[in-house]
């Protein structure tokens, strides 16, 4: 997932209350998912959402019957996981706290460089407004009155 992505509300609600943050830790490890129907998968995990759905990259699916099939990406879809395997590297709690604060960073927004009509007019009047304010500053506070002889 991109760092920067944005995410919805349910989303975010969904990584502060329950383990989905623990698999955003495990992004870009190698891993095994074991299905409910007593298949598993084992790859590198490159994304996870808030819902706990998986993307998998370079991983071997092992079904059921023991035959085994490799793939180059793979989603599993979040009802159909009973266990993930947590690498031994990966320390649960420090991993929790530090996705936490990464999902707590505001995402910078990026400011729209195309300025409308109703902006550049409020711009426009800014302008005036501060032309007009150092004019009555040098006139000693006297405003300069237009349209008098």
């Amino acid at each position: 997932m991109a760092a920067n992505k944005r995410i919805s509300k349910q989303e975010r609600y969904y990584f502060h209350n329950n383990l989905a943050i623990l698999l955003k830790a495990v992004e870009g490890q190698r891993t095994t998912v074991d299905f409910r129907n007593e298949a598993c998968i084992t790859g590198f995990v490159d994304q996870v959402d808030g819902y706990m759905n998986i993307v998998m990259k370079e991983c071997t699916f092992v079904d059921p019957r023991g035959d085994s099939f490799n793939y180059d990406i793979f989603f599993v879809h979040a009802r159909n996981i009973r266990y993930v395997h947590i690498p031994p590297q990966i320390r649960i709690i420090p991993a929790i706290e530090e996705q936490l604060r990464k999902l707590r960073a505001r995402p910078t927004e990026v400011q729209s460089t195309n300025r409308t009509w109703k902006v550049k007019r409020a711009q426009q009047k800014q302008r005036e407004d501060l032309l007009a304010a150092q004019e009555i500053l040098q006139n000693d506070g006297v405003p300069k009155e237009s349209g008098q002889n």
